[in-house]
C-alpha cells in the first residue's frame, strides 16, 4: 500500500510539472503559426496578382482584428486573428500589389502576440516584406 501511495505521489508531481510547462509552449506555437500564416498569405496574394494580372488590395483592420486580400469585389484571403493576437499599431492599413508584382505603399504593421511584439515591414518595389519577432 505504501508503494502505491509513493507511485501515485510521483505521478501526480510529474503531471503537475508537465501541465505547467504546456502554456509557454502553446503560446510559442501560436505565435509561430500566426507569423507563418501571415507570410504565406502575403506570398499567395503576390503570386495571385502576378499570375492573374490583377491588382490586389491587402487590408488590415484593427477594429475587426482581421486582415484580407481582395481583387476587385472578390475576396481571396480573409483571416481573423485569434483572441491572443492584437494589431497594436503601425502606419500601414492597406497596400496594393500590382499585376507586375510591385507594392504601392510601404510601411509597418505591429502586432502583439501574447507578450511578444511582432512587426511586419512592407517595402516598396518587388513585393518584399520582413517579419521581426
Amino acid at each position: 500500500m505504501l508503494e502505491m501511495l509513493i507511485v501515485l505521489a510521483v505521478v501526480s508531481i510529474m503531471l503537475a510539472v508537465g501541465i505547467a510547462g504546456v502554456k509557454p509552449v502553446m503560446e510559442w506555437v501560436q505565435k509561430q503559426m500566426f507569423i507563418t500564416q501571415l507570410e504565406s498569405d502575403l506570398y499567395y496574394a503576390h503570386s495571385y496578382a502576378i499570375n492573374r494580372k490583377e491588382t490586389i488590395v491587402f487590408r488590415f483592420s484593427k477594429e475587426q482584428n482581421v486582415y484580407e486580400a481582395a481583387s476587385g469585389r472578390k475576396t481571396i484571403i480573409k483571416r481573423k486573428f485569434p483572441d491572443s493576437i492584437k494589431m497594436t499599431g503601425g502606419n500601414l492599413s492597406r497596400f496594393h500589389i500590382t499585376p507586375e508584382g510591385t507594392i504601392s505603399y510601404f510601411g509597418t504593421v505591429q502586432f502583439q502576440v501574447n507578450d511578444t511584439a511582432v512587426k511586419l515591414t512592407i517595402y516598396l518595389g518587388r513585393g518584399r516584406f520582413n517579419v521581426k519577432k
